[in-house]
């Protein structure tokens, strides 16, 4: 009687276990059929859309599916889905260098940018693209010959790649270093994902030949930086994407979609939508209200400041940046090579002459009404007075669209001709553009002749070096709030200090030391009282 029971229960035991089994198993008979059948489909992945419906099928991204199967070709691999943003790309500022210049003062409505501007660093683009291009967002540009009609120069990868791994190779027009593996980088790409901060920073921040050394506050810190350096992209603060505040694909004009990259105020305005302060922070008294700095605002104190005047006390916190270059100096055989004892940079290269690198740069002060004066090679090129303005805003204290804003300030030499007043542009790179590089002959009577013959420049055969200047804009680098400027109402970050350069801001001296204005108000605008706030302390604490 009982061996029936055991028996049975024996049996379902045993046939429990077995089932177990199975259903252990199941999953992994099911994954193994399922592989099996994905490798069937796999093989039979001809066309474009097959992969993209295999894509959504298996929800895998179709980068990483089609280049695993199929070879990464250039950008003709990347135009058999994407032709319509290879077109767009073609009317980039990005790609061209270039863009209607509505707002640089004489320009205005012309087509100038990148490869035509002056500058007091490597000067300029024309006659030396095998070097400058290296950051081109394309392959190839050598010379004036350069097809910007041809979607296939343009170079994808650059802004597109997620591994971290791409990159340009030196003195190559832009083409990719070879040591880059293009299979990797062609899979990392992902439907959706915008640009890395360090496909962006990668090229702005080597602009001038070297890290930080254009900007000031544009740094590779700024790929993997923290909070206290720039509350914005550091990696335990806001953490955004350098298209959160340079917004693509949006023409704030007509509404277009496109796939431009809004940029500053010289050429790419209209190509997406240029974020400011306020679209995210909202209203300058409401963020600081109940504060310590609310009193700084009373009764129009400060109305004309814009926001990076406060929170950008400081630029090249983290790296140090050139704020002077004498290209005078250049060609001699300096050795050893004097470094810059703080930064542990050198100060001398023979190739480009003596500088001087800082750190903890405060910004210079100028009134901005969005215009800019720029020199342009063939346009602009002439001056009239020393130390030759080769960048600054315009607008004064009676101009009513303009405000306060900080700018980093360049100063230099460079060569020119006294004969025909003409700031001249140096043929420095490759054999492209002329016989005479400076940096294969170190001769700058052939090296500017060079020049001349490419740009179609006034040269007189007589050259000499003039000292130049030079402001560029400043919006990175924005402090904690803790270190803005005027914290606790201290008006000692800037009042009583050798920091501000009155009268270029329109006053006699520090009108807390009884300065006045120099340039009269219209009759039609409010004056302002000056009354000192409600704290003064002489410098920072």
């Amino acid at each position: 009687m009982k061996a029936k029971p055991m028996a049975a229960w024996h049996a379902a035991l045993f046939n429990a276990f077995l089932s177990a089994i199975f259903l252990i198993s199941l999953p992994a008979i099911s994954m193994a059929k399922s592989k099996e059948a994905s490798a069937f489909e796999k093989i039979n992945l001809v066309t474009t859309g097959d992969f993209i419906q295999y894509a959504a099928i298996y929800e895998v991204d179709i980068h990483d599916l089609y280049f695993s199967m199929r070879p990464y070709e250039g950008t003709q691999s990347c135009l058999m889905c994407h032709e319509s943003e290879g077109l767009e790309m073609l009317n980039t500022a990005h790609f061209k260098w270039s863009g209607t210049t509505d707002n640089i003062v004489g320009l205005e409505g012309q087509q100038h940018g990148k490869n035509d501007l002056i500058n007091n660093f490597c000067i300029a683009n024309a006659s030396n693209e095998p070097r400058c291009t290296q950051c081109h967002a394309g392959f190839g540009w050598k010379d004036a010959g350069y097809d910007f009609n041809n979607p296939l120069n343009v170079d994808c990868l650059v802004c597109h790649d997620q591994s971290g791994t791409y990159k340009k190779g030196p003195k190559t027009a832009g083409l990719p270093d070879p040591s880059v593996d293009l299979e990797l980088v062609a899979r990392s790409i992902r439907v959706g994902k915008e640009p890395t901060r360090k496909a962006c920073i990668g090229c702005h921040a080597n602009a001038g030949g070297g890290d930080n050394v254009k900007h000031g506050d544009l740094s590779t810190d700024l790929i993997a930086t923290t909070r206290e350096y720039d509350v914005h992209m550091g990696t335990d603060g806001a953490n955004l994407s350098c298209v959160a505040c340079h917004a693509a694909n949006h023409d704030p004009v007509t509404g277009e979609v496109n796939h431009g990259i809004a940029g500053m105020s010289l050429h790419s305005v209209n190509e997406g939508e240029m974020r400011q302060c306020t679209d995210c922070h909202g209203n300058r008294d409401r963020i600081h209200a109940g504060t310590s700095i609310e009193p700084l605002f009373a009764e129009g104190w400060h109305d004309n400041l814009a926001c990076q005047v406060c929170h950008i006390p400081a630029i090249a916190r983290a790296i140090s940046t050139k704020t002077e270059w004498y290209w005078s100096d250049a060609g001699q055989n300096v050795d050893p090579v004097p470094v810059d004892p703080v930064t542990g940079r050198p100060t001398y290269d023979k190739m480009k002459g003596s500088f001087v690198w800082s750190m903890n740069v405060r910004p210079t002060l100028r009134y901005s009404n969005g215009k800019w004066n720029r020199p342009v090679i063939g346009f602009t090129d002439k001056y009239t007075a020393v130390p030759i303005d080769l960048g600054s805003p315009v607008g004064d204290y009676t101009d009513p669209k303009a405000m306060i804003y900080p700018f980093k300030l360049m100063q230099g030499n460079q060569a020119v001709d006294p004969v025909t007043k003409t700031i001249l542009v140096p043929h420095l790179f490759g054999t492209q553009s002329g016989p005479n590089p400076y940096w294969g002959k170190y001769d700058w009577l052939g090296a500017l002749e060079d020049g001349a013959a490419y740009t179609g420049q006034d040269f007189s055969g007589t050259y000499s070096f003039e000292p130049t200047t030079m402001l560029l804009s400043v919006n990175h680098e924005i402090a904690p709030a803790e270190k803005a400027l005027g914290m606790r109402s201290n008006c000692g970050d800037c009042h009583a200090t050798s920091y501000i350069d009155w009268p270029a801001l329109g006053w006699s001296a520090d009108p807390m030391d009884g300065g006045t204005r120099t340039i009269s108000m219209p009759t039609q605008s409010a004056s302002v009282t000056w009354k000192p706030p409600l704290k003064f302390k002489s410098g920072r604490e």
